[in-house]
């Protein structure tokens, strides 16, 4: 989403040049990522729809941030970009590459979207590993096995995003071993994943706060 706050961003000199440089990215590869869709126009349950908010791709820029905040190999970590839209930001995981790239969205519309920007992406070299897009409310999603990067631009409300850090803990109870990262952008509800005692705030910086589930157990 993108609150208040992050749409007056988007009128500073830094914020022009990255819209430039996204608008850039579409026309290199045909894609579709970076024309903006209200709410209203989109496949939302009403239940859904208030917990929800307007598609706005994510910067190019803010991955790079992330993963270098994170001071990760991201060919060590699957990447799961929760509330991927149009799937710009999956297709550049796919491109450093990741080990695997995955988007979940519930909007059927921009799912759609995102696997016609893949398939495009994909056909003119741009990916290293094959784009991944899963359907369907995020609370619901089960993460896949292995080291995770969690990617969310604040796509959503506090009530699915609990369900999301449930399905990551229980991720982190199967195989306490392995590392789970959050990296939240515009992180309006941060507080409600610092509150959790199986997740600690690593680091922030530049409108983005890099969580670690830390779930223990007692052998």
């Amino acid at each position: 989403m993108k609150t208040g706050l992050a749409l007056m961003k988007r009128v500073t000199p830094a914020a022009r040049a990255a819209t430039r440089a996204d608008q850039a990215f579409d026309r290199q590869w045909g894609t579709d990522t970076s024309r903006q869709i209200g709410m209203n126009a989109l496949d939302f349950p009403v239940t859904l729809k208030n917990d929800s908010f307007h598609y706005q791709a994510s910067g190019a820029h803010v991955l790079d941030e992330a993963v270098a905040l994170a001071g990760i190999d991201p060919a060590d970590y699957a990447f799961i970009d929760y509330g991927c839209g149009k799937g710009r930001v999956v297709l550049l995981a796919a491109a450093k590459p990741f080990a695997r790239a995955i988007g979940v969205e519930y909007s059927a519309l921009l799912t759609d979207i995102a696997e016609a920007n893949s398939t495009i992406f994909v056909q003119r070299g741009g990916a290293k590993v094959l784009p991944e897009f899963w359907q369907g409310n995020a609370a619901d999603y089960a993460p896949p096995a292995g080291a995770l990067f969690c990617y969310l631009y604040n796509s959503f409300g506090a009530a699915i995003l609990r369900g999301c850090l449930d399905r990551l803990e229980a991720a982190k109870a199967q195989d306490p071993s392995r590392p789970i990262l959050l990296a939240y952008i515009n992180p309006q509800f941060g507080d409600a994943v610092s509150a959790r005692p199986t997740w600690r705030e690593r680091t922030a910086a530049n409108d983005i706060c890099l969580f670690e589930c830390v779930v223990r157990f007692d052998p």
